[in-house]
């Protein structure tokens, strides 16, 4: 696209900017100083940013990945406390190294809808409100804007997540004015470069167009260049030449694989996949809703039907699914969405916890995102009793 001259060009390659929730609309907005008041060169290191500073240099965020590290060995810094909306301990790579590093915080505040194996873990459970019990603001690519009602009052003792940083920021003596205006100030702050207020939008249910936002112009980049060391668009990297990776696209082989680990394929000689969901799960949010659970109530392990019968595998049988870290025991299902060669297992499952198969530090090297889907495994019949 950038080689032919067809990069935010009509008909060509269009860039839409995000817009709230980093939602592709082009709709001005200072979501971005709401979200970060401070820069980062005025804060400690970001977590990860010595082991992965590629992926800290383009993301504004740190690398989750590596905060179970951090905590463990306190370099750069010590991490002593920790306050997560929705945490859950299964999604790292390794998730008994991660359960185990969130103990040994000196405090955990856990926020969340659920009494979860995450919270169990926590000093203090702050009840969250669900989608029916807030107001909140929904707007989509297609410029409509969403000031959503609660359909019931808060249960028990619940808030909204703003309500709770509220509160947090108040009784840590926070200075921020705006933050204690309320949501519907802050939501009319954040907009103010489009010209929109809340009041636009609440009062309209059917949705509210959000027209003075319109459509960015075309080649943007010629007045405010790319978000590039150079400003200009690079086809080799030179952030990636300057922390000493190749600035070309170039495939390496996963850390663990038949090309990569000679070593240990006979062992395992399948590549081993996690992280897909089914269609009734996001996450393990809704494992708790018996109606959704049933449809796959015990953790199964997807096996193409030419490996299962090479293994005296049949569908439902027991197998034990193993890694060069560990092993879990669970269900066969022979499905040919999998290719031969190919184990496929949804994460999520308590009782069968498939991120503990994955060493902690299985991640890429240069965003630190967890190598879920390119591992080695094996199954084999599980043993009579």
């Amino acid at each position: 696209i950038g080689i032919t001259g067809n990069f935010d060009k009509e008909g060509g390659n269009y860039a839409v900017l995000p817009s709230l929730y980093f939602q592709p609309r082009g709709i001005a907005t200072r979501e971005r100083e709401f979200v970060q008041v401070r820069s980062f060169e005025s804060m400690a290191p970001r977590i990860g940013y010595d082991i992965h500073p590629v992926w800290c240099k383009i993301i504004p965020e740190a690398q989750a990945m590596h905060l179970p590290f951090q905590i463990m060995n306190s370099n750069p810094y010590p991490v002593r406390a920790l306050l997560g909306f929705g945490i859950n301990h299964r999604m790292w790579p390794g998730s008994d190294f991660m359960r185990e590093s969130l103990k040994k915080l000196d405090f955990m505040i856990a926020v969340d809808l659920f009494m979860t194996d995450t919270t169990k873990l926590a000093d203090l459970v702050l009840p969250a409100c669900s989608s029916f019990e807030k107001n909140d603001l929904k707007i989509w690519p297609s410029g409509y804007a969403f000031w959503t009602k609660p359909a019931i009052k808060p249960l028990g003792e619940s808030r909204s997540d703003f309500d709770i940083i509220v509160a947090l920021a108040k009784k840590l003596g926070l200075d921020d004015n705006l933050l204690f205006s309320g949501q519907e100030a802050c939501i009319d702050w954040v907009f103010e470069p489009a010209g929109c207020k809340i009041s636009d939008i609440k009062n309209i249910p059917e949705g509210h167009v959000i027209s003075n936002g319109g459509k960015p112009c075309y080649e943007k980049y010629k007045q405010k260049g790319f978000p590039t060391p150079s400003g200009k668009m690079e086809f080799t990297s030179s952030l990636l030449k300057d922390e000493g990776y190749d600035p070309l696209p170039k495939y390496f082989e996963p850390r663990h694989s038949p090309v990569s680990s000679p070593e240990i394929k006979d062992n395992f000689p399948l590549v081993f996949t996690t992280g897909a969901r089914l269609p009734m799960f996001f996450h393990s949010r809704t494992f708790r809703l018996p109606w959704t659970r049933r449809l796959r109530p015990e953790p199964m392990a997807d096996i193409n039907p030419k490996d299962a019968m090479e293994r005296d595998i049949s569908q439902g049988d027991k197998i034990v699914l193993s890694t060069p870290r560990s092993s879990i025991m669970i269900k066969a299902n022979l499905t040919e969405k999998v290719s031969p060669g190919v184990v496929n297992m949804l994460h999520g499952y308590p009782d069968a916890d498939v991120n503990q198969l994955i060493e902690p530090d299985y991640r890429d090297p240069i965003s630190g995102f967890p190598g879920f889907k390119s591992m080695l495994c094996n199954i084999e019949k599980a043993p009579v009793k």
